[in-house]
């Protein structure tokens, strides 16, 4: 879905009829590549998002307050504070047919210390129209939503650059963004006007794609403006720019740049797929907005819960992989001294023979060769000395040797454990069972504890009620496989789990379910394991009481001996009656 310049356009007049002479009083960092600004006007507060992020760049209006997303305090957010916030946006400027907005901004010189170390204004009163230019600082913050080019620049009233959210180095491209140097405009594209489209000029297009055809030729028109214009003018998008019928075309072309903004949000079985400032006709199920900004915050806030989720589960999978090189190599620096604790038998029989054969070595002796085995003696030092050095040092490895085999055992556990965890990661659904994997990951030690303080999460199994009405539980995490084996089931209760590998342990609430909700059971527990993907898994199934927690394991890690083992296709099934 395009952000594209008329999209642009239609926000720019939400704005002015809404934040134009209003006053900033809180500036946030919602993201590394985002800002919130809330604009007090008319005794009424608006919340402005602009990212600068490739996948999402945009600027609208959002309905609730921005929060704060990132940790510590930017150099760019202390310009902002500086410059913007308790400034007055006294302009509202969109180049003709570019994704660029600039908002001009006034703010009184003496208050420009006072905002320096805080991101919010504690009072609600709009500016004294009455301070005299001369007491005003001016600057412009520009937001270009260019997709990858996409950035926010913060130009004082000299045109230079103060800062900017991505700073642009003359080795990444020829139009430099970066402090001190002179703020230009992106580059015109050397294209046609689309408002003074011409028939002449359309029947002049050439190529096999009409869509490309009008991109190329016109300012302004994304590919899902093309669209647009050539199913209005033909009823459908021809496949090829000969015989297009081009008073039609231009006609259609005018008057889409012309009309007023008509917001709408395209939506599917599955949420918001996209949005126009237009009513799309190439699009279904288009409902029509009350603003383009709502149409945007439905469409993205949609977007977003998927990526944000995948962007924590990336994080925390980063951190959890370095935690097991870590315990990984531990334990490989256990193994390595249990294998060299096999040669103390060595240090024993090299004293004993030292002392066996005392009175046949000579003064300042460097070897003794006992039955073709040759032991290297220090001619320094005295055979005595050496010997009883031998037992000293056979006896301490002794004490270590008792040690290592329950050390590299608890360590084997540990690294079982994070695997779990890494499996039920693999597999969460949802960003609240990342946090959760997250918590359980800080509580265990394989993670350092967070430093912002985290709330309470709430934790309870999945809760399924099968086609046969019994009801089903699935933990989704560590402690929720613990909660569902240990504490919900009973010991006649039936218990299964993907075999021999990482996974849920699913529980059937019942003596005796019909087969009908064993095969849903093992497809859930199927479902939830690591082998979500494959056509078809195997599945243990035994009664609850021949479970059993491995000792001194972490939750979740559990010893059984199944009865049977069923073959499954994974998937899910049933009736969701308890989520969280």
């Amino acid at each position: 879905m395009y952000f594209d310049a008329l999209t642009l356009a239609a926000v720019v007049e939400e704005l002015r009829t809404t934040v134009l002479y209003g006053r900033i009083q809180r500036v946030v960092m919602v993201g590394p590549l985002t800002i919130g600004l809330e604009v007090y006007r008319h005794a009424r507060h608006y919340y402005l998002l602009a990212s600068a992020d490739a996948q999402t760049a945009r600027i609208h209006l959002i309905s609730q307050r921005p929060t704060r997303g990132v940790d510590g305090e930017t150099p760019f957010l202390l310009l902002l504070r500086k410059y913007v916030l308790g400034g007055r946006i006294i302009n509202i400027e969109q180049p003709p047919y570019e994704r660029v907005v600039l908002f001009s901004i006034a703010k009184p010189m003496e208050s420009r210390k006072l905002t320096y170390d805080r991101d919010e204004l504690v009072d609600d009163v709009d500016d004294d129209d009455s301070a005299s230019v001369d007491s005003m600082y001016h600057c412009d913050l520009v937001v270009e939503p260019q997709d990858r080019r996409s950035n926010i620049i913060l130009v004082d009233d000299n045109n230079t650059i103060l800062d900017a959210i991505k700073r642009v180095s003359p080795r990444m491209s020829s139009r430099v963004i970066l402090p001190r140097q002179v703020y230009t405009l992106p580059p015109v594209p050397d294209k046609r006007d689309p408002l003074r489209a011409t028939a002449a000029e359309i029947a002049a297009l050439t190529g096999n794609d009409p869509v490309k055809a009008l991109v190329r030729a016109y300012r302004g028109v994304s590919p899902q403006i093309a669209r647009e214009v050539l199913t209005r003018a033909c009823g459908s998008i021809p496949q090829s720019t000969q015989q297009l019928p081009a008073y039609i075309v231009a006609a259609r072309l005018r008057e889409i740049f012309a009309e007023p903004p008509a917001p709408h949000l395209i939506n599917d079985e599955q949420g918001p797929i996209g949005f126009a400032p237009y009513h799309p006709i190439h699009l279904l199920n288009a409902t029509s907005m009350p603003s383009m900004s709502s149409a945007l915050e439905a469409f993205y806030t949609a977007r977003q819960q998927p990526l944000g989720r995948d962007r924590r589960r990336e994080e925390l999978r980063e951190r959890l992989l370095a935690s097991r090189e870590h315990i990984e190599r531990q334990r490989d620096q256990i193994a390595a001294e249990l294998s060299r604790a096999a040669e103390l038998d060595r240090l024993r029989w090299e004293g004993e023979m030292i002392f066996a054969f005392l009175h046949q070595l000579s003064p300042r002796a460097n070897e003794l060769i006992v039955e073709g085995e040759r032991i290297v003696l220090d001619p320094n030092r005295s055979p005595i000395e050496q010997a009883q050095e031998r037992f000293k040092a056979y006896e301490k490895a002794k004490s270590a040797r008792s040690i290592l085999p329950e050390r590299l055992a608890e360590t084997e556990k540990r690294l079982a454990g994070l695997d779990q965890l890494l499996a039920l990661l693999e597999i969460a659904d949802e960003s609240h069972q990342i946090d959760l994997i997250a918590v359980e990951a800080e509580e265990a030690g394989y993670l350092r504890p967070s430093a912002t303080r985290r709330p309470a999460l709430r934790s309870r199994p999945l809760q399924i009620r099968s086609s046969d009405g019994l009801p089903i539980y699935i933990g989704r995490t560590a402690r929720q496989n613990d909660e569902v084996t240990f504490r919900i089931a009973r010991p006649t209760d039936w218990w299964l789990h993907a075999r021999q590998i990482h996974g849920a342990h699913v529980i059937i609430r019942a003596d005796n379910p019909p087969q009908q909700t064993i095969t849903e059971a093992a497809a859930l527990a199927a479902y939830y394991s690591q082998a979500r993907h494959d056509a078809a898994v195997e599945v243990d199934l035994c009664r609850r009481r021949t479970v059993r927690k491995i000792p001194g394991g972490p939750p979740g890690l559990v010893s059984y001996h199944p009865e049977r083992t069923l073959r499954v296709k994974p998937q899910r099934c049933g009736e969701v009656v308890q989520k969280w």
